[in-house]
């Protein structure tokens, strides 16, 4: 009881120190900042592919394996049935899957429309297992989630129009599907019908999707050897029926690593925030255990560790918190791209392993942070500070030459191995923490001798108290504060940057191979990958101003664990390779094969794992099995999976299918692209799923939805910056408020309330202009590493560049922006009193 009551009246003691409570405040406030972001982006990459596995899962039911078709065309029914004669085989659930557009009195919103056959129900997992056989054969109907059936603003016996490709139809909402009848997937957007009606709506008549497949466990060789005989035979894939989440796990890959990078660095610089604002505290801690040391009240072991367990614990709860909100009001938005091969939603899944890895990093970070600055706590800071000349050189020219050695890390990591940018991240923090010290004495030496120049009572004054070996380690700390602050913002405003140049590239390349595109309406014509009945195309040929109209064909193909994007555009287009993504192959060579026929170019994810090489021949695995060459390789051309283009005539006989997924128009020089819209809209008469889109449109388009996965990257840029600025602000408005006697005392001296401000103010500025230089120069530094591991990871098209103009900008706004705040405590404290009390801070 003597113990807690000791305690007790030392944490009251500290806390009523204002100063003291604010620094802590800001301690809890960095390590917060870490936990939340690395909790948001697990639970975001988590909801992301658990969304996907769900629905698979409540699909699939007991099947262990299924049949796929490799195309948008399916493969015939009878299939099915020969599936059923396999002996071995229990049962055979075939399904009718077409990607499609929901339309409602209030929007439009791409969903997977599922058939099923009612007879099956009872091989089906539990999303289907809801009907009875009677209601899905009976039905002309659909049944959606209720959150999308309120997006949409319908409900139940409401009659909707569902676009499956350039055809409107007009069917009823039968039932809306709340979380007690699906779980989690009531964020999912799908909606379910019967195989017969989902056939009557797309016009797939006698065609299926999938077939999910149960067999007897003891019969598994002689099924499996039959149903591989029948894959074979009808160009379909056999697969295990959880192969829907393997390939998204794919897909998603790229984007969950690159967002973890970057978390991983938000939280390392949060850290470094509470650990910077610890240092702040280090003197007053000292002088805490010194006087508490010969009275025996707490031993200091527990004083510490009561210090970390409350920061931590303070700082944890706080940064789920922030995390919560963080995944419900920006990570929880789906890439846009995502959402045209995979049906996915915006459920939110917290799982507890993310929990525990947010928790575990922010009590590690606490425990750190509290214990390490804190070597050497029973000699006092004087004496540290007043050690020998030769022993201060030893230390600087050793954290030199450790600086330069994570230097060198740094630079290997970004010439040899871009995939350990964590590493080189780490590396490059602490080379800027090691050369930190350097780096800020020649700012005050610089900044002294300028001072003497100028012979000014306000910036002498401010030259004497920054070279003060009393409070050289806190303004250290704060240089350092504003210096990580500076250097995350820059770095992940400069990978933005890049990142976004190289996708405007790809889009802009891309999309104005053509003048106009006719495309089915809405959000599913973005990538052109889903054909349509084709129309009569004579008289749009002969508008006046059309040069040329070609057939544009496009899909999803499963390549091994890859879902690739294929790009036909047809051979009379000049340029069917976005010359801006080429990364091996000459590009006029590349060019003339493409539109030839017989060549195709695979982004370079798909080139090494086959370990291709240009010219030589491979095997593409679409419904019509056809062999192409390597004409050139390129980026992912912003689909993390892969890509491919090839001639629109080898696709057509590979699909077996002349169905186009666009038009591309092309017109004459000197004509208006608005004026041959409106032309072609006029001649397109009543065909009112069909729309014309100018390239320039068509680029925006694209670059707002390929933009969607950058904005996480803007968030945590500007939490960093947020936080940084109230660390920094909090750190010395402490520290400027604990002066307060020092400044009673200098008045003594003659020195008037304006010079006084003046010097808080020069001061400030020298801190925070030596500290934002640092980091702004490092932080360039870190943009090339970013940058170039998001290209090699995630192999998307990113323009490497060095983005001044972000440094400057974060440089001007943490500078500026506390140096505002900080006048305002600065001129309360130049306002007190007189007093030859001696200063204590």
């Amino acid at each position: 009881m003597r113990r807690l009551s000791g305690l007790r009246y030392i944490y009251e003691a500290r806390f009523g120190a204002r100063a003291s409570l604010v620094q802590e405040c800001f301690a809890v406030l960095g390590i917060a900042v870490g936990v939340a972001l690395l909790f948001a982006s697990q639970v975001a990459s988590t909801s992301l592919t658990r969304a996907v596995a769900q629905l698979n899962t409540q699909l699939v039911g007991t099947a262990q394996l299924q049949l796929k078709a490799r195309g948008y065309e399916g493969v015939p029914e009878a299939v099915v049935e020969q599936v059923r004669r396999v002996p071995g085989v229990m049962s055979a659930l075939p399904i009718l899957e077409r990607q499609a557009n929901l339309l409602g009195s209030r929007g439009e919103r791409p969903v997977d429309l599922i058939g099923i056959e009612p007879n099956e129900l009872k091989a089906a997992g539990p999303l289907l297992r809801k009907f009875s056989p009677r209601q899905l054969a009976a039905a002309r109907a659909i049944a959606i989630p209720l959150p999308l059936a309120r997006e949409l603003g319908t409900g139940t016996f409401q009659t909707v129009r569902l676009q499956v490709g350039a055809t409107y139809v007009e069917t009823l909402v039968g039932a809306t599907l709340a979380e007690e009848d699906i779980g989690a997937l009531e964020h999912s957007p799908i909606a379910v019908t019967s195989l017969h009606y989902a056939r009557r709506l797309t016009g797939a008549s006698g065609r299926l999707t999938r077939i999910f497949i149960h067999y007897e466990p003891r019969r598994s060789k002689q099924a499996i050897r039959a149903l591989t005989a029948i894959a074979q035979r009808w160009n379909v894939n056999l697969q295990p029926s959880t192969f829907e989440s393997r390939v998204f796990a794919v897909a998603v890959g790229p984007e969950t690593k690159s967002e973890m990078l970057f978390s991983v660095i938000a939280a390392l610089v949060g850290f470094m925030f509470a650990l910077d604002a610890m240092l702040i505290t280090v003197p007053a801690r000292r002088r805490l255990i010194a006087d508490m040391r010969p009275h025996g009240l707490v031993s200091t072991v527990t004083v510490l560790l009561i210090d970390a367990t409350a920061i931590g614990i303070a700082a944890c709860l706080l940064g789920l918190a922030l995390g919560d909100v963080l995944s419900i009001a920006v990570f929880n938005a789906t890439p846009g791209y995502l959402t045209f091969a995979f049906p996915i939603g915006n459920g939110r899944i917290v799982t507890w392993s993310a929990v525990a890895l947010a928790v575990g990093v922010g009590m590690g970070a606490s425990l750190l942070g509290v214990l390490w600055p804190m070597r050497g706590a029973g000699e006092p800071l004087e004496r540290r500070l007043s050690g020998s000349i030769l022993d201060r050189r030893r230390v600087r020219v050793g954290l030199v030459a450790t600086g330069l050695v994570c230097l060198a890390v740094t630079t290997y990591t970004l010439i040899y191995d871009t995939r350990a940018a964590v590493v080189g991240n780490i590396t490059l923090v602490f080379a800027l923490l090691c050369l930190l010290p350097l780096l800020f004495d020649g700012a005050v030496a610089i900044f002294a001798r300028v001072s003497a120049i100028l012979d000014d009572v306000a910036s002498g004054t401010a030259a004497d108290e920054l070279e003060n070996p009393r409070t050289y380690v806190r303004y250290l700390a704060i240089a350092g504060t504003a210096a990580l602050a500076v250097f995350g913002t820059v770095e992940f405003g400069g990978v933005q940057a890049n990142l976004t140049s190289g996708l405007h590239a790809f889009a802009r390349g891309f999309d104005s191979s053509s003048q106009l595109w006719v495309v089915p309406s809405g959000d599913l014509s973005l990538q052109t990958t889903v054909p349509f009945k084709a129309v009569e195309t004579r008289a749009l040929a002969a508008i006046p101003g059309v040069q040329r109209l070609s057939v544009y064909r496009g899909s999803f193909l499963d390549w091994g664990d890859r879902r690739l994007w294929v790009l036909a555009p047809a051979g009379t287009i000049e340029h069917p390779i976005p010359a801006t993504q080429v990364r091996a192959g000459a590009l006029s060579v590349a060019t003339a094969r493409v539109r030839s026929g017989g060549w195709a170019v695979l982004s370079e994810s798909v080139v090494a794992e086959h370990h291709l090489h240009i010219g030589e021949p491979f095997l593409l695995p679409s419904p019509r099995p056809t062999t192409l060459r390597l004409a050139a390789v390129t980026t992912n051309l912003g689909w993390p999976p892969g890509s491919i283009i090839m001639n629109s005539a080898d696709y057509a006989q590979a699909w077996s299918s002349p169905a186009p997924s666009a038009y591309q128009i092309t017109t004459t020089a000197g004509t208006s692209s608005d004026t041959e819209r409106a032309l072609v809209e006029r001649g397109l008469g009543g065909l009112g799923a069909l729309s014309v889109e100018t390239s320039g449109e068509r680029e925006r388009r694209q670059f707002a939805e390929a933009a969607q996965g950058l904005s996480r990257l803007t968030q945590i840029r500007i939490l960093i910056l947020v936080a940084a600025i109230l660390a920094v602000v909090g750190a010395m408005g402490a520290l400027i408020w604990s002066r307060r006697e020092h400044f009673a005392g200098l008045k003594c001296h003659g020195l008037d309330e304006t010079r006084l401000w003046r010097s808080l103010l020069c001061e400030s500025a020298v801190i925070l202009a030596a500290g934002c230089t640092i980091g702004a120069v490092f932080g360039l530094y870190a943009q090339l590493l970013g940058s170039h591991f998001l290209s090699t990871v995630t192999g998307f098209p990113i323009v490497f560049g060095v983005e001044g103009f972000t440094a400057i900008r974060s440089f001007a706004v943490v500078t500026v922006t506390t140096l505002v705040v900080l006048a305002i405590p600065g001129y309360l404290v130049v306002r007190v009193p007189p007093s030859t009390v001696s200063p204590a801070y």
